[in-house]
């Protein structure tokens, strides 16, 4: 019902393929439009040409492009344009370093956490429509300490912003091609990352040791109820 897709992603992801190919002709691939190598070990690259569509159709902000790189199980390199801002954040695995480039200028990202920052709780779901799981995971979070919500219907964008400038990520029923770049600037600007999967599906909290804790009973207690509905 709200599987929004634009002429813009299918050309961005068969463009990064073409590259990866040429370049990398040993790689696998996997990305949202067209599919490719789930479960493949060695080196795969791993793509969502336009995460946030529905921000990116509409004009609004939180639309990227995310591609991550990883060699076994083993996530190595993130990668994350802001199509808004036309910012391209990107870090290697044990690298401690995030880069940002913007136009010609390339810099070294210093993550920080202000106490507005750290109030800050981003929920992303792997569906739009408004169901009991969303509802429940929602108040669910009312026994934690208090936080600010916010739902920005891009994973790879509310990673790098809680990579960079503090809080909380939590995400249900995602695939790997939505936080896969993210998880990589996350780890490398210090926070904490505990994964699930769930037959093809990712749940995701990211944040300091305290909210890994504190909201990981949440997450499966809702991760494992989601049931997609038919339309």
């Amino acid at each position: 019902m709200f599987d929004f897709v634009t002429p813009a992603d299918g050309l961005i992801e068969r463009y990064l393929r073409s590259q990866a190919n040429a370049r990398f002709p040993d790689h696998s691939f996997l990305g949202e439009e067209e599919g490719g190598a789930d479960g493949a070990h060695g080196w795969k690259w791993i793509v969502d040409p336009i995460d946030g569509t529905l921000n990116y159709s509409t004009g609004l902000a939180g639309a990227t492009c995310s591609i991550a790189l990883q060699n076994d199980d083993q996530l190595v390199l993130g990668v994350i344009a802001d199509l808004t801002t036309r910012t391209v954040y990107r870090a290697m695995a044990g690298s401690g370093q995030i880069h940002a480039t913007a136009g010609d200028v390339d810099s070294l990202c210093q993550p920080s956490t202000s106490s507005a920052g750290a109030a800050r709780i981003f929920l992303e779901f792997g569906w739009e429509d408004l169901d009991a799981v969303m509802v429940g995971t929602i108040e669910g979070l009312a026994g934690a300490r208090p936080r600010a919500i916010r739902m920005v219907g891009g994973a790879a964008y509310a990673l790098v912003h809680v990579a960079l400038h503090g809080g909380t990520f939590l995400g249900i029923d995602l695939r790997l091609w939505d936080v896969a770049a993210g998880i990589v600037i996350a780890r490398e600007a210090g926070r904490h990352v505990r994964i699930w999967n769930s037959g093809g599906k990712v749940h995701l909290v990211v944040g300091d040791a305290d909210d890994i804790a504190e909201l990981a009973p949440v997450v499966e207690q809702f991760g494992s109820r989601r049931v997609a509905p038919a339309h």
